[in-house]
């Protein structure tokens, strides 16, 4: 079975991308996913993905490209989420989870971080149309996992 988790702060703005897409899987179907929601902190990530061979962290990013775009991060590139400029900061804490389970020898099997890059994080404000759109991007391709 797959694991989903969405991170972020659904109450500052973008940074809240990652827990939308966590949020509307949960509201419907999602046969072969099961689905969190973290804050982001490393020990946080590490433990709700302990146990699961194949994960998707969703989160928000600032540096990548234009708001909205999405960026599909396998494991391998760990230094490449830690160099981006981040919704929030506990972003850095999906880099520091990778590289501290690599090292323990905790590491998912199969690892993909979805980027959604994000427009602004003001508190109590909603998503920008841009980073809605990333949303839906990533959760079509959540949808599509495990059809044939």
């Amino acid at each position: 079975m797959r694991l989903l988790i969405g991170v972020g702060n659904p109450d500052r703005g973008d940074d809240g991308a990652g827990r939308a897409v966590a949020r509307r899987l949960l509201a419907g179907e999602h046969p072969g996913v099961e689905v969190r929601e973290c804050t982001g902190e490393a020990t946080d990530l590490m433990q709700a993905w302990a146990g699961y061979d194949d994960v998707v962290v969703v989160d928000a990013c600032r540096g990548a490209g234009p708001p909205g775009s999405v960026h599909r991060i396998g494991p391998d590139e760990a230094a490449r989420i830690a160099t981006l400029r981040h919704a929030s900061t506990h972003s850095l804490g999906v880099a520091a989870a990778i590289g501290l389970a690599r090292a323990l020898g905790t590491l998912p099997r199969r690892l993909v971080v979805y980027a959604i890059e994000a427009s602004q994080n003001a508190e109590g404000a909603g998503l920008a149309a841009e980073v809605e759109r990333g949303v839906e991007e990533v959760l079509a391709a959540m949808r599509r996992y495990g059809q044939p």
